[in-house]
């Protein structure tokens, strides 16, 4: 440095440099201090207005996850449910045959030669509903045949009139019961040719329309 130089002694002006350095650097460190502290102030303060930000406007990610979640843990209301009444139940339809089931009856498993027997027959709708079947004279038929079933010697339609409709609304399991009596001999069409027959086994068969029941053996004995 240069050295001092006055009419005051060396010291003094030296004191004087050293105070006003002084100054200076003091006039320094208040400015940096001061500088230092607004730049802080700044940087503080930005996190604090993004946050705020970040708070109120969400990112639309996060957005859409939220309505996702709030719409599937509270469902929309769903309108009331009502079933229908069934349809009502249409007329009965025609019997199939095989719902109709035909049974021979004898009212007794033995006679004596002589004897009327009362032979008959169940016409049965074995079927789930209500149907409807001709049942007339025109389609029932009881025979006598002989016991190996080769030969009919009687027929309740050699004699009796075969003529007429009875169309019946059958219920399921209701049955129609017909009859007549035997007198114990033979028949041919037109109702000719009665012979006695002699004691000894015999079966009954019960038709209609086609359907045949199964044979009841009866017994004839003196």
């Amino acid at each position: 440095m240069i050295e001092p130089t006055g009419p005051l002694p060396s010291t003094v002006y030296w004191r004087r440099r050293i105070a006003a350095i002084g100054a200076a650097l003091a006039t320094l460190l208040l400015v940096i201090w001061i500088v230092g502290m607004f730049s802080s102030d700044d940087e503080s303060a930005q996190p604090t207005n993004a946050a705020a930000a970040s708070s109120s406007n969400p990112p639309p990610g996060m957005a859409e996850n939220a309505a996702a979640s709030s719409s599937s843990t509270t469902p929309p209301p769903s309108p009331t449910e009502t079933t229908p009444p069934p349809p009502p139940p249409g007329p009965p339809q025609a019997c199939p045959d095989d719902v109709i089931g035909v049974v021979a009856k004898a009212n007794k498993p033995f006679y004596t030669v002589g004897d009327q027997p009362e032979l008959s027959m169940d016409v049965v709708n074995n079927g789930p509903v209500p149907c409807i079947r001709d049942i007339g004279r025109q389609h029932r038929e009881l025979t006598v045949l002989t016991a190996d079933g080769a030969t009919v010697l009687w027929s309740s339609n050699h004699c009796l009139s075969a003529v007429g409709n009875e169309v019946r609304v059958m219920q399921p399991k209701e049955a129609f019961n017909y009859g007549t009596r035997w007198a114990g001999s033979t028949s041919q069409p037109g109702c000719g040719a009665h012979n006695p027959v002699g004691p000894g086994d015999y079966l009954l068969v019960a038709k209609l329309a086609g359907r045949t029941s199964s044979p009841v053996v009866f017994r004839l004995e003196r």
